[in-house]
């Protein structure tokens, strides 16, 4: 009887201890939904809607991230409005280890989640987070973190480089996976990269991705269809670039988003002389929906001006072309792309240490040889930063004593602005004082200077940048811009609520005609290059106009602008 009762006490206990560390059991619903995910993502975003009740703090975590996964794999109309229910998923599958790939993907749509939120420096952190949390054969997420990071890669960050690696490390994974639809959206995405300025391996590419896409998914082939048509027309392929175009025009013109190769098809038509076809591929072209798409049909509009001879016409469009060009490429800085096939080949040979074993000598010798590279790349560049920080410094003495030389001269010139320039005057002047005490004109530097140097010269720079300018600086350069511009100042800070002060006091020194790098200084900025980027960010995204800033001045200063009329200018 007691070796009964104590088999019996056994089975309980290895029941509870199986229990508690073996897999969770989650609602049979919920595994359905996930099994549904990858092929039928539609069914499994309906089985969780269907879904009234759920007990169980695991059934709600795993229910969070299916939710937020079918919204993004169906792209479900529905926008995140904060990222609570998937946090709530990561601090659950944190504190149950055993749940790796779960956790892994929470990371992933977290960072879906900070993207569509316009959170990019966070999405791109928890991407790279889902990475270093994945099994190393977790091939679905691990080829879905990469296509991620890649588009964030191109899109906001403008780095070619790594996009092109992170794409090809995606193509990898899928291949494993025989995912033929993220196969084609990558080979795609490295054409598009690759495009005019690499047109050979563009149209490889693009080639690859059109043929998978025939034999496996014929409506994919025409958005990578417009861009190879793009290659083609900068080829100066016009037959080539008119062949591909038709094909979309004929068989997937429904299918293809883009409306690019309507334009690529009418200007090598152009190109061709054949003005009658191009006039009839520009009537069966869409109107456009972004600033790319008005630059193209500006173009095609002003060179079937230019056969025609209507030589205004076609200054008129050109300019309407060239302006838009200038916004495009004030918003976005062009990458280059200094990875070739074979070095993508090398890094990724030697990043897959995996399973390796180094000997600790060897580890060593290459950290003491890296230190020892540093120190001397550090030690021999100190003497070319500290002079390069001088003649900023001697650039920045000079642009001020200029900029007051110049606003005496036009004091004298012109009596009836006088007190305008005497309220810009008074601003510069006293710029140029709190700057001119913080500046060491040293005009000679040692050969070999100790590297306690360069220190002392990254400190001396952060006291220049530290300004702490006085209001009165700001009333004068205020009042001066008003008076110059009709009360422009006072009109933009009335009737777009949208602008917070530090937007206001750059566009109030934009107007007043400072150069970027004074403007860094006022505002305490580290870089002026930021400073051409607010010229459209501050007009196009804070105030809402598709316009630039010089002709949202010129337009006010003529009478055109008031309030209530900028909504016909609102992208």
């Amino acid at each position: 009887m007691k070796r009964l009762v104590h088999i019996a006490v056994m089975a309980v206990l290895v029941t509870l201890v199986t229990g508690c560390g073996g897999a969770h059991r989650y609602d049979a619903r919920l595994v359905a939904a996930d099994s549904l995910m990858w092929t039928a993502p539609d069914s499994a975003l309906a089985t969780l809607t269907a879904i009234d009740s759920l007990t169980g703090e695991g059934n709600l975590a795993y229910r969070d991230l299916l939710m937020t996964q079918a919204r993004y794999k169906c792209y479900a109309d529905i926008t995140a409005s904060d990222d609570s229910a998937i946090t709530r998923a990561i601090d659950y599958y944190r504190a149950h280890s055993s749940q790796r790939e779960k956790l892994t993907r929470a990371y992933l749509y977290k960072g879906a989640v900070m993207e569509e939120l316009d959170r990019v420096d966070s999405a791109m952190y928890y991407y790279k987070t889902a990475e270093a949390t994945a099994d190393p054969k977790d091939y679905p997420n691990l080829g879905q973190i990469n296509i991620r990071i890649a588009d964030l890669y191109r899109e906001e960050y403008s780095q070619d480089s790594a996009a092109l690696l992170r794409f090809k490390e995606s193509i990898r994974y899928y291949s494993i996976l025989a995912d033929t639809n993220y196969i084609i959206y990558g080979l795609g995405a490295i054409g598009c990269i690759y495009g005019v300025t690499h047109p050979d391996s563009a149209k490889h590419y693009l080639e690859s991705a059109i043929r998978l896409a025939q034999q496996f998914k014929p409506s994919l082939q025409y958005s990578h269809k417009s861009t190879l048509a793009g290659v083609y027309y900068y080829q100066n392929n016009y037959v080539e670039a008119i062949n591909t175009s038709m094909d979309i025009l004929r068989n997937g013109k429904d299918d293809c988003s883009e409306a690019q190769f309507y334009y690529f098809a009418a200007l090598s038509y152009l190109n061709l002389g054949n003005l009658d076809s191009a006039k009839f591929i520009l009537n069966i072209t869409p109107q456009p929906v972004d600033a790319v798409d008005s630059m193209n049909y500006y173009n095609v509009l002003a060179e079937i001006a230019n056969l025609e001879n209507n030589h205004d016409i076609y200054k008129k469009y050109k300019e309407l072309s060239h302006e838009i060009t200038e916004q495009i490429l004030s918003n976005s800085k062009k990458g280059k792309i200094a990875v070739t096939e074979s070095e993508f080949e090398k890094v990724h040979y030697q990043n897959d240490f995996e399973g390796k074993r180094k000997k600790y000598i060897k580890i060593a010798a290459a950290i003491l040889f890296l230190l020892l590279t540093v120190f001397i790349i550090v030690y021999y560049s100190a003497h070319r930063q500290l002079r390069k920080r001088l003649n900023e410094n001697k650039a920045i003495k000079h642009e001020l004593e200029k900029a007051l030389v110049d606003l005496n001269e036009q004091a004298k010139k012109n009596k009836t602005v006088s007190e305008l320039v005497a309220y810009r005057t008074a601003a510069i002047r006293e710029l140029y004082q709190d700057i001119r005490v913080r500046i060491k004109d040293d005009s000679k530097v040692k050969k070999v200077i100790p590297l306690t140097s360069v220190f002392q010269s990254m400190h001396e720079r952060n006291e220049i940048l530290e300004l702490n300018l006085r209001e009165k600086f700001w009333e004068n350069m205020k009042r001066s811009v008003d008076g110059e511009y009709n009360g422009i100042y006072s009109f933009v800070e009335q009737n777009y609520p949208n602008l917070n002060e530090r937007d206001l006091k750059i566009f109030c020194l934009l107007c007043a005609g400072l150069s970027p790098q004074l403007i860094r200084l006022c505002m305490n900025l580290t870089s002026a290059r930021s400073i051409t980027n607010y010229r459209s960010v501050i007009v196009k995204k804070k105030m809402g106009l598709d316009m630039s800033l010089d002709t949202f001045i010129k337009m006010y200063m003529d009478g055109g602008f008031s309030l209530g009329d900028d909504k016909k200018y609102s992208s």
